[in-house]
C-alpha cells in the first residue's frame, strides 16, 4: 500500500515535470519566433529585384474568361475555353443537358420536369451528347444522327 506521503511526492514529481515541459515548450515557442523574425522581410525593405521574383505571371494572375450559358433563364459558366466551344456546337436542348446535369449536378427526373421530357429522353440526349463531346474533344467529325 502507498502512503500519503508518497502520493504526496509523485504528484509533486509529476507537477514539476509538468511545469519544466511547458517551459522548454516555451522557450522553444520563443526560439523558433525569433528565428522567424530575423528572417522576416518587409516588402518596403525588399530591391526591385526580390520584388520582381515574387510576382506572378500574367495568365496566372487572372483566371481565365468564363463562357456564360443560358438555360431555360439559368446562367452556367464554363471556365474551359475548350469545352465551351465544343458545348457551343451541341444542339440546344442536348447542351442544357449536359450543363444542367454535369455543371448544376441535376439529376436526370429534375432535368426531365424541368424541360417537360421523359426521363429516359434525357438519359439517351445526355449519353448522345456525351459522344458528340468526346469526338468534338478530340477533332474528331460529328454527325447529329451518329450516336
Amino acid at each position: 500500500m502507498i502512503s500519503d506521503n508518497e502520493k504526496k511526492a509523485v504528484v509533486q514529481m509529476f507537477c514539476a515535470f509538468c511545469k519544466k515541459t511547458l517551459k522548454n515548450a516555451r522557450t522553444d515557442l520563443m526560439r523558433e519566433m525569433a528565428k522567424n523574425q530575423r528572417r522576416e522581410k518587409l516588402f518596403s525593405e525588399m530591391s526591385e529585384a526580390e520584388l520582381n521574383r515574387l510576382r506572378v505571371p500574367d495568365e496566372q494572375a487572372f483566371p481565365p474568361a468564363e463562357v456564360v450559358f443560358e438555360v431555360c433563364g439559368l446562367s452556367i459558366g464554363v471556365v474551359d475555353e475548350e469545352l465551351a466551344d465544343a458545348l457551343a456546337v451541341l444542339q440546344e436542348d442536348d447542351r442544357s443537358i449536359v450543363l444542367l446535369s454535369y455543371f448544376a449536378g441535376w439529376t436526370d427526373k429534375r432535368i426531365a420536369s424541368f424541360l417537360g421530357r421523359p426521363r429516359s429522353t434525357v438519359q439517351y440526349r445526355r449519353f448522345k451528347a456525351l459522344r458528340q463531346l468526346r469526338m468534338l474533344l478530340r477533332g474528331e467529325e460529328v454527325d447529329d444522327v451518329d450516336v
